[in-house]
């Protein structure tokens, strides 16, 4: 998608306007982050809230969502969790592993925020280096 076609996405709006942001991401930061004369490839992963190891299979999911985008420069990562389930420190541990595997010369932003529903999820918004191609 185009940035101006992410300004006016679902999945932009989820993350922006978001009442129960623990970290929150706002225009500017993606507005900052992104390019706009380069495409954003957008996805949206999630597992049930119950599943054991939960983030874990999150992560499973994300990374292979995500393989064969490997050569971005910038991303967004927002995760939203149930607030009736919330995450524990020992489940933060895997997005962190993943976010250091990243090289340092990436551009990342992220966020967190409670939602209503029963789902763990991730947005990712990624964005190729030098090229725009789609998936």
């Amino acid at each position: 998608m185009t940035f101006n076609e992410l300004l006016n996405s679902d999945f932009l709006k989820d993350v922006l306007d978001n009442p129960n942001s623990l970290i929150h991401i706002d225009i500017d930061d993606i507005k900052d982050l992104f390019q706009q004369e380069s495409e954003i490839h957008a996805f949206n992963v999630k597992v049930g809230c119950f599943e054991e190891q939960r983030m874990e299979l999150l992560m499973k999911q994300l990374k292979e969502e995500t393989k064969s985008n490997l050569d971005f420069s910038r991303a967004l990562v927002y995760i939203f969790f149930p607030v009736c389930h919330p995450l524990l420190m020992s489940e933060l541990h895997h997005i962190y592993e993943w976010m250091e595997s990243i090289p340092v010369e990436i551009m990342m932003k992220w966020g967190m925020a409670t939602q209503s529903t029963q789902d763990l999820r991730a947005i990712v918004l990624l964005q190729y280096r030098n090229h725009s191609c789609y998936l």
